[in-house]
């Protein structure tokens, strides 16, 4: 049966870690909204990588004219570096973003003490700052508030102006990025025009095709691009994220769960020379069944039974053990979601009864074909 547990187990395992996985990745991408829509600089390029200049071509100017579509809620360009925050003679590597007010709408940022970036912080060039909890936690210790204290970013000072509630690890950990407004990252800190993303949201999810149809034509204007295969640009939108990355697991799960099937296929291999062992041993039992009127039928039926019995016993074992498994791994070391559904279970429990059926047959039929007076006198 160990063949049969070890199949079973690979598969539920296999299944229930991939669900989690995807569940988790897709909650992220879905907490920014179905209606996120966000605009890179550089075309696809299908003969090679972009030209050096070929990721310059966004600019702060044009998401604040992306702000003015219609179909187009809020705006946020962005732009981010990786800086050594300082405070206290104690320092840490954060991933610094510089973002407008509205981004915070558009992460579903909340906060935990004091403000987000505004607008008055944006125009006026100011030298404050947003951290994530670990951030925090790094720079002044567990528990403090870090509000109203100054820190150094490329040596530069910074005012703290607020602590973003903790969202938990990710893709990118959010817990671990700092904020500053965009014009003083882009003129105080880098010292460029060019945006890294813009980043939107279209005023409603049926609006998002519109709003990204605005946001191609808008953008060749200013670029002065009369054939769209000629775009300096990219967009993207969670729909589409969240498309290709069902797509994507999909695949995965599939295969995955392909190759933990083989180890099905060798047990049900097992079983049956197990079986036919079996009947071998048994040979006489049969012979002396025969002849006190058992028919073929009834041998057939028993070595039938006690193949799937076999298999049924080993599927059960298989799902417990799978189960726990998934349990352990998924909560306790890869901290994503415990997902174990039904179909995965059902699925486990069908191809053992199949696999002891189809496994069985072949052992049952020459128990059942013996001779009863061969069989007595086997030896």
């Amino acid at each position: 049966m160990l063949g049969i547990v070890i199949g079973i187990a690979s598969v539920i395992l296999i299944i229930s870690i991939a669900q989690g996985a995807t569940q988790s990745i897709t909650s992220q991408v879905s907490s920014f909204g179905t209606n996120l829509i966000a605009v890179v600089p550089g075309a696809t390029n299908r003969n090679g990588p972009p030209q050096a200049n070929a990721t310059n071509t966004l600019t702060y100017d044009d998401a604040k004219e992306i702000a003015k579509l219609p179909s187009v809620e809020v705006t946020s360009a962005t732009v981010s570096r990786q800086y050594k925050l300082v405070a206290d003679g104690i320092s840490t590597d954060v991933t610094v973003n510089g973002v407008s007010p509205d981004y915070k709408t558009i992460q579903s940022i909340e906060m935990a003490s004091g403000d987000f970036i505004s607008e008055d912080d944006e125009k006026g060039l100011m030298r404050v700052v947003v951290i994530g909890p670990q951030v925090a936690t790094d720079l002044f210790g567990e528990g403090l508030d870090p509000v109203g204290q100054v820190i150094n970013i490329d040596s530069k000072p910074f005012r703290i102006i607020g602590l973003t509630v903790s969202k938990g690890g990710g893709v990118s950990n959010p817990d671990n990025l700092a904020y500053i407004p965009l014009t003083t990252a882009l003129t105080v800190m880098i010292g460029q025009t060019h945006v890294s993303m813009v980043m939107t949201n279209a005023k409603d999810p049926t609006l998002i095709d519109q709003a990204m149809e605005e946001v191609k034509t808008l953008l060749m204007e200013r670029h002065k691009i009369t054939d769209s295969a000629l775009i300096d640009f990219q967009i993207r939108s969670s729909q589409q994220a969240l498309s290709v990355l069902g797509t994507i697991t999909t695949l995965l799960t599939t295969m995955l769960a392909g190759i933990a099937g083989i180890s099905l296929l060798v047990g049900g291999i097992g079983i049956m020379n197990i079986m036919l062992v079996t009947v071998t041993e048994r040979t006489k039992e049969i012979g002396l069944l025969k002849a006190i009127g058992a028919k073929r039928k009834d041998i057939l039926t028993q070595f039938l039974i006690e193949s799937i019995m076999l298999t049924m016993l080993g599927g059960l074992i298989g799902i417990t053990i799978g189960i726990s498994l998934a349990y352990i791994i998924t909560v306790y070391i890869i901290h994503v979601p415990f997902v174990v559904q039904g179909f995965s279970i059902a699925l486990s429990v069908g191809v053992s009864t199949i696999v002891g059926i189809a496994f069985g047959i072949y052992p049952a039929q020459k128990a059942a074909k013996l001779s009863p007076i061969e069989a007595l006198r086997f030896e």
